[in-house]
């Protein structure tokens, strides 16, 4: 009987310490999370679908310069604000995974806006969080110049 007891003391204490392990775990996850950033991309651009269509891959090339600047060329995207920095070469491919929704296979010369993260570890792969429509053009996902990085 003994030795019972003192399994229910041990069970009951580790119960009572598991949520605050688990809350501390989600509070420093959420931290380490940045913020999504704006890249544009140009068409074409053809949106891959694997593993029973459970993930989402957009394969692109990175432009040489900001979209703010200078628009992406047929098939690159850029980020809204700056140029490619780090493991982003310009020419250089690169991946958007996630659900593009209006923007799958963005076709010739059009424009997506999307928000995004950055892959953890050395990925060069990005994340998609957020699409981007227009003010004024809801009902079609493209954009025109200026471009802005402001929305995500």
């Amino acid at each position: 009987m003994v030795k019972l007891r003192w399994f229910a003391v041990a069970g009951v204490s580790a119960l009572s310490v598991a949520p605050a392990l688990v809350t501390n775990f989600g509070a420093t996850y959420a931290q380490a999370q940045e913020p999504p950033h704006a890249i544009y991309c140009r068409g074409p651009l053809s949106t891959l679908r694997t593993d029973g269509g459970k993930v989402v891959k957009t394969p692109f090339k990175w432009a040489k310069e900001a979209a703010m600047k200078e628009n992406p060329g047929a098939g690159e995207c850029a980020w809204a604000d700056r140029a490619p920095q780090g493991n982003e070469k310009p020419g250089d491919t690169s991946t958007i995974v996630g659900n593009l929704g209006p923007f799958d296979n963005i076709p010739v010369g059009t424009i997506g806006k999307i928000c995004v993260t950055k892959a953890s570890g050395d990925s060069k792969d990005l994340v998609v969080k957020q699409i981007v429509r227009q003010l004024g053009h809801q009902t079609a996902p493209f954009h025109i110049p200026p471009f802005n990085a402001e929305g995500c």
